[in-house]
Formats: C-alpha cells, sequence, structure tokens
C-alpha cells in the first residue's frame, strides 16, 4: 500500500485574499517549517467574461451581472501574495501562482505540477447544509484532490511547532488501515501529544434491543448458545471491548507502533458519531482529525459516515481527508474485522480506553 508522507513535499495553500486569511497562513507556515516543506500560494479569480468556442465573447451562462471584468488584476492578487508571504517568514521558501479559473481544479491542477504532498484551505463559518451542497473549495477539494486536503477553520491558528493532539478515524475496513498508517506517519513528524484511535459504531438503543431479540431467536433455534445473563448494557460493553481490542491490533501492526505506542489510545464508541466525535474532541482537546474519503460516498456498516463539521468549528480543529491510494495490501480486507474477532490474539499491551 502506498502510504502518504508529507516531508519535505510541497504545501500548496489556496487563498482567496480576504478577511482571516492571515490565521490560515500562520496555521500553513507552522506546518511547513515542522515538515521542512516551502509553501506555495495560490489566488483563484474568475473573470465574469465567458469565451465561447467560436471565439465570441460571452457572459457567463447563468450570470444576471453585465460582462465586466474582475476588479483583481492579475498584477495586483501577484503583489498583494507576495507581500504576505514576506510577511508570514522572510526566509520560507514561498512561491505564488495566481490562476484564472475554479480555484478547486486549479489548485489540484498546480498540487500535480510541483509534486505537493498536501494541499491547505479555509473554511468559514456558515450553515452547515450549505456546507455541503459544493459551495466550500475545501470540501471540494477533499472529495477529489489528488493528494490529502487539511481543512481549516479560518477563525484559528494551529501552532504545529508545538506538541499537537490528534484523532485518527478508522472505518475498521481497508481504507482505515491506509488512514491510520498515514496519520500515524504525520504524527510521528510532528512529535504529537497524544494520538487516540477512534471508531464509532453507528447505534442506538433500538439497534441494540434488536440485536438482542435476534440473538434470542437465534437461541430458541438451536443456532447458538442461549445467554440469560446478556443485557443491553452489557451487550454495548461487549461490543466497546471487541472495537477496542481491534484498534490496538491494528495499531500494533503498524510500522510506527513502538515509536508512539506511549502516547497512543485506543477509544471505541457506540451511538451517533457527530456527537460521539464531539465528545472525545471535546475531552481529549484535539487540534486536528485525521479520517479518509468513505464519508463522501455512501454510508457503510461500521463507518464514520460522514464529516464531523460541527465538532471542527466548534472545538476549532483541523481535519485532514486522506484520499485512498490504490489498494495493494491483502493484510487486511473490509469485512476481516468480523472473521477475525474469535482469533487469539495477546492484548496484554492494550492501554485503558479513554473515557
Amino acid at each position: 500500500m502506498k502510504i502518504w508522507k508529507a516531508q519535505k513535499k510541497p504545501i500548496v495553500v489556496g487563498m482567496r485574499l480576504d478577511d482571516h486569511e492571515d490565521q490560515l497562513l500562520q496555521s500553513a507556515m507552522s506546518l511547513a517549517r515542522k515538515l521542512q516543506s516551502c509553501v506555495e500560494i495560490v489566488h483563484c479569480f474568475e473573470s465574469n467574461i465567458g469565451y465561447s468556442s467560436a471565439g465570441e465573447i460571452l457572459p457567463k451562462s447563468g450570470s444576471e451581472s453585465p460582462a465586466v471584468s474582475n476588479p483583481w488584476s492579475e498584477d495586483r492578487a501577484k503583489d498583494i501574495l507576495k507581500a504576505i508571504g514576506s510577511a508570514a517568514n522572510e526566509h520560507s521558501d514561498i512561491h505564488v501562482h495566481v490562476e484564472r479559473g475554479d480555484p478547486a481544479e486549479n489548485l489540484s491542477r498546480i498540487a500535480r505540477e510541483v509534486g505537493a504532498g498536501l494541499i491547505i484551505c479555509g473554511i468559514r463559518g456558515q450553515n452547515q447544509t450549505m456546507a455541503f451542497k459544493g459551495l466550500s473549495t475545501a470540501l471540494s477539494l477533499a472529495f477529489y484532490a489528488p493528494v490529502p486536503v487539511l481543512i481549516l477553520p479560518l477563525s484559528i491558528v494551529i501552532e504545529f511547532d508545538k506538541p499537537v493532539s490528534i484523532l485518527i478515524a478508522d472505518s475498521l475496513g481497508g481504507e482505515g488501515w491506509h488512514v491510520l498508517e498515514s496519520g500515524l506517519q504525520l504524527a510521528r513528524y510532528l512529535d504529537c501529544e497524544a494520538i487516540y484511535h477512534v471508531h464509532v459504531l453507528k447505534a442506538n438503543a433500538t439497534d441494540i434491543q434488536k440485536t438482542l431479540q435476534d440473538m434470542s431467536e437465534s437461541a430458541k433455534q438451536g443456532r447458538i448458545t442461549p445467554d440469560v445473563s446478556l443485557t443491553p448494557e452489557l451487550l454495548e460493553k461487549t461490543l466497546l471491548q471487541k472495537i477496542n481490542e481491534e484498534l490496538f491490533y491494528r495499531f500494533h501492526n503498524t510500522s510506527c507502533s513502538k515509536d508512539l505506542l506511549q502516547r497512543y489510545h485506543p477509544i471505541a464508541g457506540v451511538g451517533d458519531v457527530d456527537s460521539e466525535v464531539y465528545r472525545i474532541m471535546e475531552n481529549c482537546d484535539t487540534r486536528l482529525v485525521i479520517m479518509g474519503r468513505h464519508q463522501f460516498y455512501s454510508q457503510r456498516r461500521l463507518a464514520l459516515d460522514h464529516i464531523p463539521y460541527r465538532a471542527i468549528m466548534d472545538r476549532k480543529a483541523g481535519l485532514l481527508v486522506i484520499p485512498n491510494y490504490e489498494e495493494t495490501r491483502s493484510r487486511l480486507q473490509d469485512n476481516e474485522w468480523e472473521s477475525r474477532c474469535n482469533a487469539d490474539k495477546d492484548m496484554s499491551e492494550i492501554p485503558q480506553t479513554v473515557e
């Protein structure tokens, strides 16, 4: 499996040249210093002028405004970007790009051209529904960018030069392996203070009661041994323990486990995903959440099925979305967790679950 490594690779930073982006640039520069990376600052603007294939100049379709040029001139945008870069850190390796057209497409293209290891974009506080209707460049990039995308609320500064706590969301599938390996590599580069390895089983009291009823019916049919002592509370506790064991098993089989064991904490949860992630972030004071792309496509069993937007905005944390590179690792497949639940494993080193 191709594991993402960001150290010494260019970081592409998308900027709109408006308020609050000084915090975004401060966070980007601190991360670049930590990873020994150069910074590619990119500003994209779209003109109200559209061009037809026949060469005629036409107003953009759907635009009610007259055909006028964008008030930002390319030269002025370059001057402002250079001034911002110099003010951020005069000793940093900074390059400036001013592009015309769709921001997400241009940022992806530049990331490929410079061999970037990461794209950084800001996200503004807005209605959550609107944020997920394609109106955010950051979320559009997180959907299809060729490299990982770090989304930062524009109201915060994350000082990556100092130790931070991170949360790695594991789907317990093939993609989860890649996210875990990549997240741990980054944690080692950043010398993180603590690593919280999280999986939340999306289930409520009704789901657990239904499971007990199904087990009772199977026992009546002689397919399983009846267990009269099993209660909803005991079943939930058993599920949490099994997930906790699986999280540690996966961590123990990564390349970074020995280096990071003292800072590692597995956390299993059952319930509403967003609420559980919010609670964990609040209790652990995490500043960075790392997760894969599966939540963009479809809901899957035993998976974090959406981005924790409320948690990252309220808790002032960054969100790193790692694309699922081509799967070449056969060590685990998406369904192996279930098939290995009863395997004998040495769990003597499992750290205590963080409540």
